[in-house]
Order: structure tokens, then C-alpha cells, then sequence
């Protein structure tokens, strides 16, 4: 599998923040390196095009560009996904079937989310980090190809390997070459220059024209926390130019408040971007999860951890709970 790969400097966010001019710089300084690279930084924020711009950047350009999400898969399905599996390794496996370290060879391998990895697979990771060879499911001997890998998480993984949550040798392997995507709060000089960066495309799947906003809402945008960053702006415009009659969008065509408190402790952020998607779902799991662009598994998993519930478990009075959950920014 492999995709054009458009100019790397079109995979980031466009502007002249120094923000943006770090996070450039970081991009191209990990391109060039053979190593490892562990990407850092919230839901929404761009994670992917940075994988997609190291990539574009490096020597395996012409190499294919691979990505999976480790929070949509259980355990089993991502093992097999990653690695492959031999004919007769499960039921319904028919015949051999190449993993994605397979179809990356002499490419890079996404892993999106990697801390949501269980610890029996972060082994095996780590076994091909260090040595470039894994075991495919069912399989009796040892396979070998050349990938980069590029992990990436919105989770504070240092924190996670010192409390046991995350093996920390594999944290030391993959943190040598760390690049922390700032969140769009961070950015917001760059405001202008990112929406006219996602106005044709915003103009194309609304089938709406022309996306221009005037200098209040800009200025209006700007204050705004964007807990979901570049997910939560697309939606916001992507809604007030389906709502528009032409015309630049004022600040009334967008009805946003600036938040009365400043939530910037630890899980805040992600404290408050749950909470805003179960009451926009009015509670419900499954279209709150979808909002954000996360699974329902992990959905349940972070309110757990946050202490944050539901409606609909206020409504029973019962936790969420991981056991009871069924079960992609560029």
C-alpha cells in the first residue's frame, strides 16, 4: 500500500506562530533520522500529519505510509493486524495474511494511540523495535522487514510507565525522539491562515461557498479553548457555512461562548471535551464516542479514569465500566 505522498509541509497546520515554526523545524530534524519517533499531543491536534510530514521528509518517502489505530482493535484483531497470521491461526483464516509491519516494509508504520496497546503486545513491539523481527499469529519461526516506526498518543505515556500502566522500557525505546504537537489554543495567531487552509475542502463537502469569516468571529475564535482543536474548528465551520445565506460569517453564526473558567489542570482538557460531547449526544455513549472519534470502549475507559458519567448511568445509578463497552487527523 502505497499512497502519494503530497508535500510534507501541506500535512501540517499552515502558519507563522513560532509554535508553528518549532513544530516544523522538529518535523524535518526527525525526518532525517533512522530512529524511532513518539508524537505527542491531544485528540484532534494533528498527530497523523505529522506521522504523514516525517515520513514525506525522510529517505523511505518513496517507501509506503501505513496507519492503524491501536484503540479500534482488541487485543487479538491488532495482533494479527500488526503482525499477520498463518492459515488456520483463527477461525475464518483461510490462508496466510501479511500484517501491516509486512505491508510497510521499507516504510513507516503509524501506530495511532499506541498507549492504549495492552502490555503483552507492547512486548512484542518492543521485541521488534530492538531486533526488526516478530512471530506472525499461528506462526513457528521469525519474520523480518524494515519499518520506522512512529507511535503517537494523546496519554502522558512518562507518567503511565511510572505508575505501571505502560512498560516503561518501551516508553525509553520509543521517547528517544519525542515532537509534542501543540493544541490549536496554542496556535490561535494562526487562526486565519488554518481556516483558509480548510476552506476548499469545507466549501466541497458542504457544497456551500465561500467559507470567509469576518475579523469579530475571528477574534471571537481566537478565545475560544477548543478542547477537541482541529476536529472541533472543522465541525464548528463546517455547521455555520451550512447554516449561512451567503455572505461573511459574523460572530452570531457561530453561538460560542468563551469558557468562564480556565480548565488547565491535568485532564482537564480531556475532561472537559467529554463532557461536551455526552451533553451534545444528550448522554448517549455511542454518538458522544463518534463526536470525538474514538471507539465506545475507549470512550468508557477515559470516563472511568476521569471520573466523569453519563445520563444514562446517573438515570441507573451505575459507573461506566470498561467491561460493559462493546466493541481516525490528518
Amino acid at each position: 500500500m502505497n499512497e502519494h505522498v503530497p508535500e510534507p509541509a501541506k500535512l501540517l497546520l499552515p502558519g507563522d506562530s513560532r509554535a508553528a515554526v518549532g513544530l516544523e523545524h522538529a518535523v524535518r530534524a526527525a525526518a532525517a533520522c533512522r530512529l524511532p519517533v513518539l508524537v505527542q499531543g491531544e485528540s484532534g491536534s494533528g498527530k497523523e500529519g505529522v506521522a504523514r510530514a516525517i515520513h514525506a521528509w525522510s529517505p523511505r518517502r518513496s517507501g509506503p505510509f501505513v496507519a492503524i489505530n491501536c484503540a479500534a482493535l482488541g487485543d487479538t484483531l491488532l495482533e494479527a493486524e500488526l503482525f499477520g497470521a498463518k492459515r488456520g491461526a483463527y477461525t475464518g483464516c483461510d490462508r496466510d495474511r501479511p500484517g501491516l509491519l509486512h505491508q510497510a516494509h521499507d516504510g513507516t508504520l503509524l501506530l495511532d494511540e499506541v498507549g492504549e496497546m495492552s502490555p503483552s503486545l507492547q512486548g512484542k513491539l518492543l521485541r521488534f523495535l530492538d531486533g526488526g523481527g516478530f512471530r506472525p499469529v499461528g506462526g513457528s519461526s521469525e519474520t523480518r522487514c524494515d519499518v520506522r516506526i512512529v507511535a503517537a498518543t494523546h496519554r502522558d505515556l512518562r507518567r503511565a510507565a511510572r505508575t505501571g500502566q505502560f512498560r516503561g522500557d518501551l516508553w525509553w525505546r520509543l521517547a528517544v525522539v519525542r515532537i509534542r504537537v501543540p493544541a490549536l489554543r496554542e496556535r490561535t495567531g494562526d487562526l486565519a491562515t488554518i481556516v483558509e487552509a480548510l476552506r476548499p475542502r469545507l466549501e466541497a463537502e458542504c457544497a456551500r461557498s465561500p467559507l470567509q469569516l469576518t475579523e469579530r468571529a475571528l477574534e471571537n475564535l481566537a478565545r475560544q479553548r477548543w478542547p477537541g482543536n482541529l476536529r472541533e474548528l472543522r465541525g464548528v465551520l463546517a455547521r455555520a457555512l451550512l447554516a449561512s445565506g451567503g455572505g461573511p460569517l459574523d460572530v452570531d453564526a457561530f453561538a460560542l461562548e468563551v469558557p468562564a473558567v480556565d480548565d488547565t489542570e491535568s485532564g482537564g482538557l480531556e475532561s472537559r471535551m467529554i463532557r461536551d460531547a455526552l451533553e451534545t449526544s444528550t448522554g448517549n455513549i455511542g454518538r458522544a464516542a463518534a463526536s470525538i472519534g474514538w471507539t465506545r470502549q475507549k470512550l468508557y475507559r477515559r470516563m472511568v479514569a476521569l471520573g466523569i458519567r453519563s445520563r444514562q448511568s446517573l438515570s441507573r445509578g451505575t459507573e461506566p465500566t470498561t467491561s460493559s463497552a462493546s466493541s481516525t487527523f490528518q
